[in-house]
């Protein structure tokens, strides 16, 4: 029996349940919460002391305190050692990113008359942001470009990265490369909840941030929500998603691919395969059994596969239903009306169409970035490092032209000094 992509039938009565027993795969256990708790509250009482202790601990390497920052000579070497051709990589898909997310800022400022109030709108960067890159199983360096590229790009002045040290105690060559590609102005060596935790209420060494982006792994993200409170987080990024969506138009030796492409990310990734026929998701799960002995990562790409799943649906609405019911971070449509079809589809965090827009593309050279919380919201943007600043500007004639609809309001809503305090303007109007 194959364990590949198990099968599953959808149809528009079970595919709601179908759904939420797949996102629950993605559940976080109360102990794991627990244990992500304690480590904040750990960094948050100890600082620095706690971070290498954890150093330690989770990443097998014992550091001084002196060493938790990486020093701009790490950096220097780190970039010298990748070579040119990986240089040249990081600058082409920076430019890629900046293009499209220089196309999203807004004015510099807006202002809008009305009837005698004047109201004024400008973006400005945020103060600080601590960006977090993963580490141990693979080396992120496209996140550095996608998270603190971006900050940069927004005019964010202060850029903080951590990454997990590796177990020869230093940060990835390529993460330090990017870091210097993308601009970044401080790099620690700090990883997991403790670096988010380190970034959300400072240490000795680690000032802390106004705001904290970035995937993780399964205690970085939960460490993200629990932070949340006290410091402004982007959206909770755990392990990667993916769904792809085929039909008899596209060869199953695609959609195999592109599974087996973000499965090698770890086993708590979660691919799916969704279709209109069992013989096709056989194809295409055959066609990954074919190419897995060969595979580097086999095993984690074994394993993410074993808990994935081939959804066969009814129809076509209820394949877009079942999709926004998970609500994926990546959908790849492989079918033949693929840009009608991802126009259906409203829970995506990002949609990528036809076989010309594979993953790995918008993970590194399209200019897309990061998906989010994809029921909610869509990709980490140069938007969510601006803060928009109002202001307002009132005259005499405006505030008298208002007055008696916001009497009303005020009076609805049980607020009357709300109206007294505007009325004081005008003392003529006594006890209207």
């Amino acid at each position: 029996m194959n364990p590949i992509l198990p099968l599953l039938r959808v149809s528009r009565r079970n595919l709601a349940a179908e759904a939420a027993r797949i996102r629950d795969k993605a559940r976080v256990s109360a102990e794991t919460q627990g244990l992500v708790f304690d480590i904040i509250a750990d960094v948050k009482m100890r600082g620095d002391a706690a971070l290498l202790e954890y150093a330690e601990r989770f990443d097998g390497v014992k550091l001084e305190e002196s060493e938790l920052r990486v020093k701009d000579s790490e950096i220097d070497e780190a970039f010298d050692s990748v070579g040119p051709e990986l240089v040249r990589a990081l600058r082409f898909s920076l430019r890629r990113i900046r293009k499209v997310q220089l196309a999203l800022l807004p004015r510099a400022r807006r202002v809008v008359r009305s009837e005698g109030f004047t109201v004024m709108a400008r973006s400005r960067p945020l103060p600080s942001v601590g960006c977090y890159a993963p580490g141990g199983r693979a080396s992120y360096a496209s996140t550095v470009l996608m998270t603190a590229g971006v900050a940069k790009f927004a005019g964010v002045p202060r850029v903080v990265l951590t990454s997990p040290p590796q177990r020869h105690g230093k940060v990835s060559p390529a993460v330090l490369a990017a870091a210097k590609v993308a601009g970044v102005d401080e790099v620690y060596r700090v990883g997991g909840a403790q670096a988010i935790s380190a970034l959300a209420y400072g240490t000795k060494s680690l000032s802390r941030v106004a705001k904290i982006v970035g995937p993780g792994g399964v205690y970085a993200s939960v460490a993200k929500r629990l932070v949340a409170p006290d410091v402004e987080t982007d959206f909770y990024a755990g392990p990667t998603e993916l769904i792809v969506l085929a039909d008899e138009y596209c060869k199953p030796r695609f959609p195999a691919w592109e599974v087996i492409g973000q499965a090698e990310h770890g086993a708590d990734t979660l691919c799916g395969l969704v279709t209109y026929s069992k013989e096709y998701a056989n194809e295409v799960r055959a066609e990954i059994l074919k190419l897995l002995p060969s595979l580097e990562r086999r095993e984690y790409i074994e394993a993410s596969l074993e808990r994935g799943f081939s959804a066969i649906c009814d129809s076509e609405s209820t394949a877009c239903g079942f999709i926004d019911a998970v609500a994926p971070e990546h959908l790849e449509i492989l079918t033949r009306d693929y840009v009608r079809v991802g126009e259906r589809v409203e829970r995506a965090g990002l949609k990528l169409l036809g076989q010309y827009s594979p993953c790995a593309a918008s993970d590194y050279v399209a200019g897309t970035d990061h998906a989010g919380f994809s029921a909610c919201r869509g990709a980490l943007s140069v938007l969510d490092f601006l803060k928009l600043d109002w202001s307002v500007l009132g005259t005499e004639g405006g505030l008298r032209g208002v007055i008696k609809p916001l009497k009303a309001i005020a009076y609805a809503e049980g607020l009357p000094n709300h109206y007294l305090s505007t009325r004081s303007r005008f003392e003529e109007l006594g006890q209207q």
